[in-house]
């Protein structure tokens, strides 16, 4: 059986020789099934040169396809799943990660070229500094002798009168010495060629001890073997140390009473020297070839700190009265 022509898709409009019609049927047949009419049941559909029964027409309508209404918007385009092309100069500038900002310049590795550096405090250094505080803070301490600067000083080597006093103050030095070489050698000095020639507690009050920038030994073969150490009791603005590395600051340390040249001293200006706040139990180690400086006290308590030296074995202890003034100094 041929398929019926498109104007018999149900809710398409007729074509011309086709109307839906609905008068009483009579004697002829279907167009397509060749069924009598009268026997068909539901309406009848006129088709040249005669009738379809609603049967035939339901059946033909399966094999039609009705047109999209005129009104419905187009079709979306399909996505894609690949990535859209985008400005060369924007891959470009999402390609590059953003830099970390920079480390403070205690946190970076600075011994190897600065030779200073400010470490942390740990449990054990943190327990060695309230004690210091402890004794520091002893009326049995009554040779406190100012110095240049503003800031007092007070020897350990003698003993105290108070034996529970004296026995602590034995005690902390051998703590020490213990923490100062330990530190020296995760820096990687060899601490075993070194004696602890000196342990002094120094003390300064609200807005004293500025100092001038100085060398803890006047002599730069033997500064170069000597290690000063500053362990702090007190929270605090920590020793100021210079920012450009030590190689630069060769000429600086002259010898003798000769003065270095100017270009020299330029690159030992406070503006070159860097200070940060430093908690109890942080320790600045300094080879004593690095010029430094104590800045004045910023807080309303008192700073406490103790001063470490050590030196060589193989020859007597420095005078630590003695240091050296680049810029000199006005007695």
């Amino acid at each position: 059986m041929s398929l019926p022509c498109a104007c018999l898709d149900i809710g398409a409009p007729l074509a011309e020789g086709c109307s839906e019609v609905t008068e009483t049927r009579d004697g002829s047949r279907c167009v397509l099934c060749r069924r009598r009419l009268r026997d068909c049941k539901g309406k009848l559909y006129k088709r040249d040169p005669g009738h379809i029964c609603h049967g035939c027409y339901t059946k033909a309508s399966r094999f039609s396809y009705a047109a999209p209404p005129a009104s419905a918007p187009p079709a979306a385009p399909k996505r894609s799943h690949k990535r859209a092309r985008s400005d060369p100069g924007e891959r470009t500038a999402a390609s590059v990660p953003a830099l970390p900002p920079a480390l403070p310049l205690h946190q970076q590795p600075t011994w190897p070229t600065h030779q200073w550096s400010l470490q942390p405090n740990c449990r054990g250094s943190r327990a060695l500094a309230a004690s210091w505080l402890t004794l520091s803070c002893s009326d049995e301490l009554r040779e406190w002798e100012v110095k240049r600067g503003g800031f007092w000083q007070h020897s350990t080597d003698a003993s105290l009168p108070c034996s529970f006093l004296d026995e602590q103050r034995a005690r902390l030095r051998h703590g020490s010495d213990r923490l100062g070489r330990q530190i020296l050698f995760t820096l990687g000095v060899d601490a075993s060629r070194l004696q602890l020639a000196a342990v002094k507690l120094l003390r300064t009050s609200q807005g004293e001890g500025q100092q001038e920038i100085h060398y803890d030994i006047p002599d730069y073969d033997r500064a170069c073997q000597c290690f000063s150490l500053l362990l702090y009791l007190t929270p605090t603005e920590s020793t100021a140390v210079p920012t450009l590395p030590l190689s630069d600051l060769r000429a600086v340390f002259s010898s003798g009473e000769q003065r270095p040249p100017a270009e020299a001293l330029a690159k030992v200006q406070r503006s070159h020297f860097y200070t940060t706040r430093v908690q109890p139990g942080d320790v600045m180690v300094l080879n004593c070839a690095v010029p430094h400086f104590g800045v004045a006290n910023p807080d309303s308590h008192d700073r406490r700190v103790v001063f470490l030296l050590f030196s060589p074995r193989r020859s007597p202890a420095p005078d630590t009265e003695e240091q050296r003034y680049p810029h000199g100094v006005v007695d």
